[in-house]
Parts: C-alpha cells; sequence; structure tokens
C-alpha cells in the first residue's frame, strides 16, 4: 500500500484510546438509526454503516460523525460547509444526502446513501475493464465533477478513494470535507486554505497550485482528474518519485513532465494499489 504523504496520514493514526471511542459508537443510536459498523475514516470524520431503528421501516444508511478529540472550531466549520455543499448537490454520480442533525453531545452529523461498491481501480481491474469501459466511467465522473463546479463547488480532493463504483456500475463521487463553495450566499467559507485545505489534501493527486497553496480554481479538480485518468489506464502513476517524502512529491509534481502513457505502459514495474 503506497504511504500517504498528506498530513492527514498523521490524523489518521489514531491512539488505542481514540479507537476504543470509534468502537465504542457501534450499538449507539443516532437519530433513529443504530449504527452498525465502521466502512471508513478520514482526517476530520468517520463514516459508519446504519438501520434505521425505529421501526418505521428498514433503511441501510452511511452517518458520518466527527472524530472523537477533534471538536476544534475550523473543524466543525468544515463539517458543517460540506453538509451544506452535499444538500446543494442533486447528481447520480455523487454521494446523495439524506439528512442530518446534531447529536446528543451536541456534535452535528449526516446521513448519506450507502453505497455497496469498491473504489474506482479495484472495481475496474478485478473486472478487467478495456479502455473505452474504462473511458466510460471516467466520464461519468467527469459529469459529476462538471455539475458540482456549475453549482459552483470545487471539491478539492478528488482521488480515486474518494470514486466508489456499485456493483452495477455506476461510479459515485464522495468526500466533499475539504470542497471550496463559492457560492456567499449558502456558506461563508473563511477557513484559510493554508490551515485546513492544504493539510487535508492528498498530495499525490493535487494540483501544482495546491501543493504550493496557491489559490485553487475550477481547474485543480481538471488536474486531479487527468492523474485519476492517467492511473486508470495505464496503472501506474504520472510521476516518478525519488523517494516518498511531501517535498519530493511536492517537487516532481511542480516541475516533472509525465512520461507519456505508451512508455510507462511497456516499461512494466511497480503498479498503482488498488484501494
Amino acid at each position: 500500500m503506497k504511504e500517504s504523504l498528506s498530513e492527514e496520514t498523521n490524523l489518521l493514526q489514531t491512539q488505542p484510546s481514540e479507537r476504543n471511542d470509534e468502537e465504542s459508537m457501534v450499538g449507539r443510536h443516532v437519530g433513529p438509526y443504530r449504527i452498525e459498523r465502521e466502512i471508513g475514516r478520514g482526517g476530520m470524520g468517520t463514516v459508519y454503516e446504519a438501520w434505521r431503528a425505529d421501526g418505521e421501516f428498514q433503511h441501510r444508511v452511511a452517518i458520518k460523525l466527527i472524530k472523537s478529540g477533534l471538536d476544534k472550531d475550523f473543524v466543525l466549520k468544515r463539517f458543517r460547509n460540506e453538509r451544506q455543499i452535499l444538500a446543494a448537490l442533486e447528481h447520480p454520480n455523487i454521494g446523495r444526502l439524506l439528512g442530518g442533525g446534531t447529536t446528543e453531545d451536541g456534535s452535528p452529523y449526516f446521513v448519506m446513501e450507502y453505497i455497496e461498491g469498491q473504489p474506482l481501480y479495484q472495481y475496474a481491474e478485478l473486472r478487467h475493464l478495456n479502455i473505452n469501459e474504462r473511458l466510460r466511467l471516467f466520464n461519468h465522473i467527469c459529469e459529476a465533477v462538471e455539475y458540482a463546479h456549475q453549482k459552483l463547488v470545487i471539491h478539492r480532493d478528488i482521488k480515486p478513494t474518494n470514486i466508489l463504483v456499485s456493483a452495477t456500475g455506476i461510479p459515485k463521487l464522495l468526500d466533499f470535507g475539504i470542497a471550496k463553495l463559492l457560492n456567499p450566499e449558502l456558506v461563508s467559507d473563511t477557513t484559510p486554505q493554508t490551515t485546513l485545505g492544504v493539510r487535508l489534501m492528498t498530495i499525490e493527486y493535487a494540483s501544482p497550485e495546491q501543493v504550493q497553496a496557491l489559490p485553487v480554481t475550477f481547474l485543480s479538480d481538471v488536474y486531479s482528474l487527468g492523474v485519476i485518468l492517467y492511473e486508470l489506464l495505464t496503472g501506474h502513476s504520472p510521476y516518478r518519485f525519488r523517494n516518498l517524502m511531501a517535498h519530493e512529491v511536492a517537487r516532481a509534481i511542480i516541475e516533472d513532465e509525465p512520461e507519456p502513457p505508451s512508455i510507462v505502459v511497456a516499461r512494466g514495474g511497480p503498479t498503482i494499489p488498488l484501494a
């Protein structure tokens, strides 16, 4: 598994006490739902599988909660921003917001559709998808990003693990945790990029302006899509890092010209992880 190169890695390496806190969520109730198991973890939040538990009807969902110990003002602000952003997005290739609220201890949460699927690369490889099939998947992802941009949302963290493909072959773009909403009527996102957006991005898929802490634009997402397309079609990263230190990865992104895909495929060698 490729070593994560963002500061998010440090946030994900939880201490035993924090792991116990997370495990204790299983079996607890959040709104009308009962938490069954943890299914994902990021820099700011943990996602759980949950089922409706009030006897009204059967319904499986994904619930995102702020990680224990991260109740600082800027984390709460970003979490609420993500919830508002998802409320503004209705697209078949974007994970759908179903609702939200506040837990008994005052922390916000939101409820998403449960997607039973696989990460993008894993889905493509296990099904031996050909180039045209991979391009069709990628086209749907681009449609989701284009829609988000039309709604004045910059995702800022597009990466293969943030794209799940359902059993029916529908890709879903997830995790708008560090997204930037440019519509001031919905959210006043004044969190400085250097305190959160840069720290929590996944540097392997970041644009040159992101790794230099410069202002991002819609083109930043387009760049990340380009990295994903390169890897989806070749199985290799567009960069050849001398080591996996963050400064070296940033240098390669800023200075190096990716090799043509045909050369990379012909050379072979180590491939990217599937998940």
